[in-house]
């Protein structure tokens, strides 16, 4: 039977940090083994490599210091020939031109190692590029072997009940929609850049990176020089006449588009089905112990207490008894005690506290929870900061110790963000226990499944949003896919890139100025107009001849079919 994880931070310590990196390193071995490397020779040629690169730092020092010297003596050399030709003392011209003769037979026997040492560094340069392509010809079979799906993997044979989707399927998010309420105009104006789906005992989560735009503003600043003439009296009392200058400035502020790349995972689950709050981080939970967050918590709590026993306004909220999970797992919106009880049980309340107490293991308390009925949405500060994307190019290298280095700490960081974004709903047993009644009944997403929007948007940006901007672009682009067409396995996929073109303005401001007139200071500023283009593409989905669908489908081949709009 699969246990439940209902202590995610001593499971995490105590279990989960170390089975992982034995998992990693045990990985990364049979990578190697299947790909044939020979580790020793590897090793030799890099070692090569790198003491040519340190024999290169050498000369290119030499090079420059001999370089220097060079210049130093033809600049002395033409210094005493301009001091012979002006100064008007014989017996300083008898010195400057002999001076002058002795540097230039210098300056040209420095040339010569000059020469010498540029060859050499040529010469190791050369060396070591055919020392890297050797290095780089022995790493290919690995790095052919790195997949998409290596750090999920991963993450599955280590933590019971988490599994990951080879991709993120229509069917998951149709599921989403219909089973959980799920609102996906929160797609609305925004691009997926990277989605991983997947479930903890048959509910659905996805992690998700989307691209965002909100209006700004800029302020565009101009300037006018103007000058005057002015009558005043001298010491004397006669007039003379004085030119005045000043600059006059003037500014525009007008609206310009912002971006922003957002990551959050969102999770489905019936249980407490008509229960709605949002928590944000606490400044309490970092706080250290002592006299003053003694002090807060006591004013926090008096706070909430006061706010359970206000009856006059809409609020059931009716305080726990557990004051401090209440002050620092804040939730004074919720909408249902009955269900909030039922959730957040004492053992809920418990390993919640020490997620958000904890400040050695994972992150404390660096995440805002907004549950709206069955769809939960976590949105945490080390997930925005942390990658998601595992494209496997990431781990290509010519250096095998520096490739298994590189492995193991990016996986080991993979797995900290991403497990440490879900604890908080591994620290609720009731998240656990609870399974729908098709999910149990439902057989593995089969090879081939059409994929969700989402991966296709994913994809698009994947290959590059310069690839499908209008040519007058200016901004970044939002990316939106549109299935047009699916044959056997391949989508017909329109994607539009939405982004701005600027059209430059002057927009004149009276300014006074010290003359005592009003002068028109121009001002450029830029006005963004939306643009658009769209490009149709052929997406392949769950090529069997693949190693994996996650691979097939991520790796797909583009094939252009054209334009087939663009607004001026």
């Amino acid at each position: 039977m699969v246990e439940d994880v209902y202590e995610p931070l001593a499971r995490y310590r105590d279990e989960f940090r170390e089975k992982f990196s034995r998992l990693a390193r045990e990985k990364f071995q049979s990578l190697v083994q299947r790909a044939g490397i020979d580790a020793a020779a590897n090793r030799r040629t890099v070692a090569q490599v790198r003491r040519l690169e340190g024999s290169a730092q050498t000369v290119s020092g030499q090079k420059t210091l001999l370089g220097c010297l060079v210049f130093l003596v033809f600049l002395i050399v033409i210094g005493l020939v301009v001091w012979g030709f002006t100064t008007w003392a014989p017996h300083y011209r008898s010195l400057a031109f002999p001076g002058a003769g002795l540097g230039t037979v210098l300056g040209c026997l420095l040339i010569m190692p000059y020469r010498s040492v540029s060859k050499r560094l040529d010469d190791l340069r050369v060396r070591i590029q055919h020392g890297r392509e050797e290095a780089t010809k022995q790493m290919e079979p690995l790095n052919r072997l790195y997949t998409w799906d290596i750090p999920a993997k991963l993450i599955e044979a280590t933590v019971p009940r988490l599994q990951f989707d080879p991709y993120f399927t229509a069917q998951r998010l149709a599921d989403l929609e219909r089973l959980y309420a799920w609102d996906d105009s929160f797609n609305n104006g925004k691009s997926i850049l990277f989605a991983q789906s997947g479930v903890i005992n048959g509910n659905p989560f996805v992690f998700g990176d989307y691209l965002d735009m909100s209006w700004g503003e800029e302020t565009y600043e101009g300037s006018l020089e103007i000058s005057w003439t002015e009558y005043e009296r001298d010491s004397e009392g006669r007039l003379r006449a004085v030119t005045r200058h000043e600059t006059l400035t003037a500014s525009v502020t007008a609206p310009k588009p912002v971006y922003q790349t957002q990551k959050f995972l969102l999770y489905g689950n019936d249980a407490a089905p008509h229960l709605s709050f949002t928590r944000k981080p606490s400044n309490l939970s970092d706080a250290e112990d002592g006299f003053f967050k003694r002090w807060r918590m006591k004013r926090q709590i008096k706070r909430l207490q006061a706010f359970s026993r206000n009856l006059e306004d809409e609020s059931n909220y009716t305080l726990m008894g557990n004051h401090e999970f209440e002050a620092l797992f804040q939730t004074m919106d919720r909408t249902d005690e009955v269900e909030y009880r039922l959730l957040f049980t004492p053992v809920a309340q418990m390993q919640m506290l020490l997620l958000l107490k904890d400040r050695k293991v994972g992150y404390g308390d660096d995440f805002s929870f907004i549950k709206q009925r069955k769809i939960n949405l976590i949105f945490a500060d080390h997930l925005s900061k942390m990658t998601l994307d595992t494209d496997p190019a990431q781990f290509h290298d010519w250096d095998l110790d520096h490739a298994a280095a590189h492995f193991l700490s990016f996986n080991e960081t993979y797995f900290k963000g991403v497990y440490f974004a879900l604890a908080p709903l591994l620290a609720i047993p009731l998240y656990q226990q609870t399974r729908t009644h098709e999910d149990i009944w439902r057989q593995v997403i089969p090879p081939g499944s059409r994929a969700s929007f989402w991966e296709h948007e994913a994809l698009a940006n994947f290959h590059g949003e310069k690839n499908f901007s209008h040519p007058s672009c200016i901004t970044r682009s939002i990316l939106k896919t549109k299935v047009m067409a699916r044959d056997e396995g391949v989508s017909e996929v329109a994607v539009t890139a939405y982004g701005y073109k600027g059209v430059k303005h002057v927009t004149y401001k009276s300014v006074h100025g010290g003359d005592g007139r009003y002068h028109q200071v121009p001002v450029e500023w830029i006005e963004y107009v939306p643009v658009s283009r769209t490009r149709t593409v052929n997406v392949a989905e769950g090529d069997e001849r693949a190693a994996t669908q996650a691979t097939a489908f991520r790796r797909s081949i583009y094939s252009w079919l054209g334009d087939v709009r663009a607004d001026p």
